[in-house]
């Protein structure tokens, strides 16, 4: 097979960063996006504290045990990315399943969470959080605790209701999974 020439070897290694370059800025002009809207009546200070609210009380199903309180958490459509294999549920219909089983077992939960850090959109109806919770319950009579969890989630309020519509947990693992 013959060599390509100098010029034809030039645009073959140009190629991937020209379809980088036009992958990257094509996603910042998408259509609809709400990235540079702002809405000049919404008091962003008042914003802040009803989603610092809001994720403070998420998890109070848990204390409850009522699972009418945790369908009223999330969305509809919301995604449940959870710590076991099998967690990864979309929409209420999936989610409600492990909510019933997880209520059943868990008692006494506690939550204490620290590193809290939101980001609230500029129209200032939907917030992304990131935080770590240290977790203690009671389970099958049986004291237990996770420390560190991973925890994130994403909030919309929808018709005036502040809902979940997308919430992370994970644990880390020791070590690498990937060395890099």
């Amino acid at each position: 097979t013959p060599k390509p020439s100098s010029a034809a070897s030039d645009v073959y290694k140009r190629q991937p960063l020209t379809l980088i370059l036009i992958s990257i800025f094509s996603c910042n002009f998408n259509v609809g996006n709400d990235y540079a809207a702002t809405n000049d009546n919404v008091d962003m200070a008042t914003v802040e504290l009803e989603v610092k609210d809001v994720i403070a009380t998420t998890l109070n199903f848990f204390q409850t045990g009522n699972i009418e309180d945790a369908k009223a958490v999330f969305s509809n459509d919301a995604v449940l990315i959870g710590t076991d294999e099998a967690e990864f549920l979309t929409g209420w219909e999936e989610i409600e399943p492990s909510i019933i089983a997880q209520l059943a077992v868990i008692k006494d939960a506690k939550f204490d969470t620290r590193n809290l850090n939101i980001t609230i959109s500029n129209s200032g109806d939907m917030a992304s959080y990131t935080s770590i919770i240290d977790f203690s319950f009671t389970a099958g009579g049986e004291a237990g605790s996770l420390k560190n969890v991973r925890y994130s989630g994403v909030i919309k309020k929808m018709d005036g209701i502040w809902k979940t519509t997308q919430v992370h947990w994970s644990i880390g693992l020791a070590g690498q999974a990937v060395e890099y």
